[in-house]
């Protein structure tokens, strides 16, 4: 993803079964990797980005991928759900999973944030991440 302005983001990436418990417990957007490319429909997606999402309380949401992605069936975070139940562990096992995020002042902001990263994904690889399942619509200035 050619992101121009990276300001704001965790300054590294982290991994997610160590660190997801660090995430502040506040609103933001949040970016879950894969260690390596990933071939999309058009281009290589360098960075491997599996999932792009947000929500009011970063580290619950974390928590709830981590726990959805490890167990079958469980609820409460629709990608953590597809990653386990479409079997995503046997090519990207969660410990080799990244994680950054980006803090923000409230939840529309983080929902605004979630919307230009979706953006810049479609707009570069003609699709979504392959764990996100709906593109919520940023207002594009003309």
């Amino acid at each position: 993803m050619k992101v121009k302005n990276w300001t704001g983001w965790e300054p590294e990436w982290l991994k997610l079964t160590e660190h997801y418990l660090d995430a502040p417990a506040v609103p933001g957007a949040y970016l879950i990797c894969a260690d390596r490319a990933i071939h999309r429909a058009v281009g290589v997606d360098d960075n491997g980005v599996l999932t792009i999402g947000e929500s009011d309380n970063l580290r619950r949401r974390l928590a709830a991928f981590v726990r959805c992605a490890k167990n079958p069936g469980a609820a409460g975070h629709m990608a953590g759900w597809r990653f386990n139940y479409a079997a995503f562990e046997k090519v990207f096992p969660l410990e080799t999973l990244w994680v950054s995020w980006h803090p923000t002042v409230d939840k529309a902001t983080a929902y605004a944030k979630e919307g230009e990263m979706l953006a810049l994904y479609l707009a570069e690889h003609y699709e979504l991440p392959p764990l996100n399942y709906k593109f919520n619509w940023p207002k594009l200035e003309g």
